[in-house]
């Protein structure tokens, strides 16, 4: 890495800053239209900002202790929403864009399938032309904030004699539109406000929603991966959001559980694979300073950052001893600025198994950093140059 962070003293810092002076309790659309919430996008949703600037205005929002846009609806201000800016049209981008970066249309990604597995080329959500619709028939399962959402980005197969990978399609679909049923799903941490399952019972969806052009689908999902993968890497609890192994440390300094050699000894390795992991995200933001592509560096840093989430969010709840047996959301005391849905490390360690499911199992994650950046051969998947209507068929002959 070769970089200097812009300091206090940087006049776009002061100016910045001096906005959020001017507008002490700004809504998310004062921030959207000042073009903060997506700085590094073209104007007008953002303000063509390099890498140092984006940096500057993101901590300066994470400053005045309010919950970052990113936070609040990511699939909108960052992947999916940046897919509309290469592959959208531009009425589509007039729709969509200004309440998706505001915060009052909320977005989600319907993608996995239940018999797919972490495959995702294997989708059986069928999208049929028929005039000016195409009508969606099929099944979404683990899709986050699907209940509390009004937009949808759902990948669909629109050709079922093309190969998985080149017969799918991507639409935005409106979440309230008839034929679309949400059920939410408890998980471990006791509660419904995260995964939903999503049935899809001819839906109609108008053609004018189809982002990109027929077979782009997968196309446009893997670029909206890796963004979503590249924002992961952060030294945090879950999906590089929450507490990180200094606030860990900090806690069991303050509680005086660090007193322990063992707890000590441990805690001291997830803070040196934290710093490891903010190094990491560094080094993208140094490549980016210098006009280097981000590459598929994404997949590591996910792969290496969920895992160690977990184990930050293990030894927090371990460190109580028996206590830790209950549920108890006070497990290590943690500073006042926000982390979201994961202010409490109870919830985090409840949450985190999700951190090497989602976004990419690890072995998915593992095969494509040794493919993509070690070189490795590729794993052979005989279905892949299939026609996909046909695979069934090859499996029950073989």
């Amino acid at each position: 890495m070769d970089f200097n962070l812009p300091g206090e003293d940087d006049p776009r810092r002061i100016e910045v800053r001096a906005w959020f002076g001017d507008n002490p309790k700004p809504t998310y659309r004062q921030i959207a239209e000042r073009g903060f919430t997506a700085p590094h996008w073209p104007r007008p949703w953002g303000l063509d900002a390099d890498p140092e600037l984006q940096y500057i205005i993101d901590t300066e929002i994470e400053r005045t202790g309010m919950t970052p846009p990113s936070k609040i609806n990511g699939i909108a201000t960052n992947q999916c929403g940046q897919a509309l800016l290469h592959f959208g049209t531009d009425a589509q981008r007039q729709r969509f864009i200004p309440p998706g970066l505001a915060c009052e249309e909320i977005w989600c990604m319907l993608f996995s399938e239940p018999s797919g597995g972490s495959d995702l080329g294997a989708i059986r959500t069928s999208a049929r032309r028929d005039g000016d619709n195409y009508i969606i028939k099929g099944h979404k399962i683990w899709t986050s904030i699907a209940d509390h959402s009004d937009i949808g980005v759902l990948i669909a197969r629109t050709d079922p004699t093309a190969p998985k990978h080149k017969g799918l399609s991507q639409f935005l679909i409106d979440m309230k539109a008839p034929g679309v049923t949400v059920r939410p799903i408890a998980d471990l941490t006791g509660e419904e406000n995260e995964y939903n399952e999503v049935f899809l019972d001819e839906v109609r969806v108008p053609a004018d929603r189809l982002l990109g052009r027929e077979g782009d689908g997968w196309r446009i999902v893997m670029s909206q991966l890796q963004t979503e993968r590249m924002m992961m890497t952060q030294p945090a609890a879950v999906f590089g959001a929450g507490p990180t192994a200094r606030e860990l440390m900090s806690g069991l300094i303050q509680t005086g559980r660090i007193k322990d050699p063992l707890i000590r000894d441990e805690a001291a390795r997830l803070y040196i694979e934290g710093e490891l992991c903010r190094l990491l995200s560094l080094r993208s933001l140094s490549r980016r300073m210098q006009g280097q592509p981000a590459g598929v560096e994404g997949n590591l840093g996910k792969m290496i950052a969920a895992p160690h989430g977990q184990r930050i969010c293990d030894l927090a709840k371990r460190s109580q001893g028996p206590g830790a047996m209950v549920r108890n959301p006070n497990v290590l005391p943690l500073p006042d600025k926000s982390f979201g849905r994961f202010q409490d490390w109870d919830y985090a360690y409840w949450f985190s198994p999700a951190g090497t499911l989602g976004v990419g199992t690890q072995e998915v994650l593992k095969n494509v950093v040794s493919e993509r950046i070690l070189g490795l051969p590729r794993e052979l998947d005989p279905t892949a140059d299939f026609p996909f209507n046909q695979v069934a068929v090859l499996r029950a002959a073989s």
